[in-house]
């Protein structure tokens, strides 16, 4: 029987994917360098800031020893940011609101710095509708590792096999199969299906009604 569902947050819950591609392009600008297009951004995203700052320095030829500057910059300008396009995926509210009807306990884990994810909730989700939000801290490791996800079931108070994990990436997928959960692999994020599949997506879905139905059919 599920109990809780934990959700990831960019590219599960919200698109925020212009607002960090806009974020790091006006850093590269600012800084003299070409910008990046959107598709490069959808594969540098999942593992956290500091992956994807790495990876856009890569791709920039940027120097290594700039990084703190270039990840402060990220900091600075993502404040003005991180709204201007973001939103929340179609049918995601129905879907919140028939689980929270259904006694589910609706919870989010994000490899976003923990102070980012808590200054977005408030923004496009009403107080109270989830249990426990999680971003990255800075002195635990971020998903895949299970720390994090093992500190929410331990809350949650609830056993792993009553968990389904939601995420849009390979590393929400392992970060459920590192944890003992089964995974739901959305195909409205950031990724492909075949990378899902890869990844050992326990369901893969691609509308976010048919979350409800794995839950209703497991609880029967």
């Amino acid at each position: 029987m599920i109990k809780a569902v934990i959700f990831d947050l960019d590219g599960t819950l919200l698109d925020t994917i212009e607002d960090i591609a806009n974020t790091c392009n006006i850093v590269l600008e600012k800084r003299g360098y070409k910008t990046l297009p959107l598709k490069d951004y959808r594969q540098y995203v999942g593992k956290g800031v500091k992956h994807l700052i790495e990876k856009m320095m890569e791709a920039s030829q940027i120097e290594k020893y700039l990084f703190d500057e270039i990840i402060n910059d990220y900091f600075n300008v993502y404040k003005n940011e991180s709204t201007k396009m973001t939103k929340i995926y179609p049918g995601m509210v129905p879907l919140l609101e028939n689980l929270k009807e259904m006694g589910i306990s609706l919870n989010v884990l994000s490899n976003k710095p923990h102070n980012q994810v808590k200054d977005l909730m408030p923004t496009y989700f009403e107080d109270n509708l989830f249990n426990i939000v999680y971003g990255k801290h800075d002195n635990l490791p971020a998903k895949p590792n299970p720390t994090l996800i093992r500190k929410m079931i331990k809350e949650l108070k609830v056993k792993s096999t009553e968990i389904l994990y939601v995420g849009d990436t390979k590393t929400d997928m392992e970060t459920a199969l590192n944890a003992g959960l089964a995974s739901v692999g959305v195909l409205w994020g950031f990724r492909d299906e075949p990378e899902l599949v890869q990844a050992k997506a326990s369901y893969i879905v691609s509308s976010p009604n048919e979350i409800a139905k794995i839950i209703k059919e497991k609880n029967q």
